[in-house]
């Protein structure tokens, strides 16, 4: 399995820690990608991407991750757009978290959908339909794994669950208690 984690300037680099962790954990292949070479993450670590968005081939991935952030500079890249139509075009799994949700609304991917987000959606009112916001801090719909960025590891969970990472239930339980670091004797 592989994952292509979309990364860009601000970028809330713990709503997505969780989720890298299961995958390094899962032996899932990650690779990065940014509309360009290098960013700089929330934290203000510098990060080089394997590559840019032009370069992707989605059909190489099973799965798109967005973490959160300051979507709107972000809103009227047709490269990344493009991108997001395609993983949502092959079916293929999209998870985003927090901000990232305003890109897969600008990218008509939520269309009928239900979604989690933490943005203020009034702010961005060509990008969501009041209707399909979820109440829950974690959203399965369809291909679609959508997040408050808040519920960080449950977000991480969901997507280990959609995928099918954990060996069984318990598995998954000790996941959440390791996070919420509750495995204390």
């Amino acid at each position: 399995m592989r994952a292509l984690f979309f990364l860009y300037d601000g970028y809330m680099d713990w709503e997505i820690s969780p989720l890298a962790y299961i995958f390094s954990e899962t032996n899932v292949e990650v690779e990065t990608t940014a509309l360009k070479e290098e960013i700089t993450h929330s934290g203000k670590f510098k990060i080089i991407v394997d590559q840019t968005v032009d370069e992707c081939l989605v059909s190489k991935y099973d799965i798109l991750v967005i973490p959160g952030g300051d979507p709107e500079p972000l809103l009227e890249e047709e490269t990344l757009i493009s991108l997001i139509q395609e993983f949502d075009n092959k079916n293929k799994w999209i998870a985003s978290i927090c901000g990232a949700s305003t890109l897969l609304g600008r990218s008509s991917v939520l269309r009928n959908r239900d979604y989690s987000t933490s943005i203020d959606i009034s702010d961005f009112t060509t990008c969501f339909n009041p209707a399909y916001k979820s109440k829950a801090d974690t959203t399965v719909c369809e291909n679609l794994i959508t997040a408050e960025g808040n519920a960080y590891v449950e977000f991480a969970v969901a997507v280990g669950k959609q995928l099918d990472l954990f060996k069984d239930r318990e598995d998954e339980l000790e996941t959440v208690l390791f996070f919420k670091n509750q495995l204390r004797g």
